[in-house]
């Protein structure tokens, strides 16, 4: 359970990374796309950072 809990943060990392390459590959002019995968990248590594500190401590 804990290493699910120490590559949860990734997730959202990836999720991001995805909807970027979406936005970028169907060449869409929404800026909405790109505020959803920087948000989704931001939070996954603040997510990462914070529960990696938590749980090893």
């Amino acid at each position: 359970m804990k290493v699910l809990l120490k590559r949860f943060g990734l997730l959202f990392v990836v999720a991001g990374v995805v909807i970027l390459a979406y936005s970028e590959f169907t060449k869409l002019e929404s800026n909405k796309l790109l505020i959803w995968s920087g948000g989704l990248i931001v939070v996954g590594l603040l997510v990462y950072i914070i529960v990696n500190n938590i749980i090893e401590n």
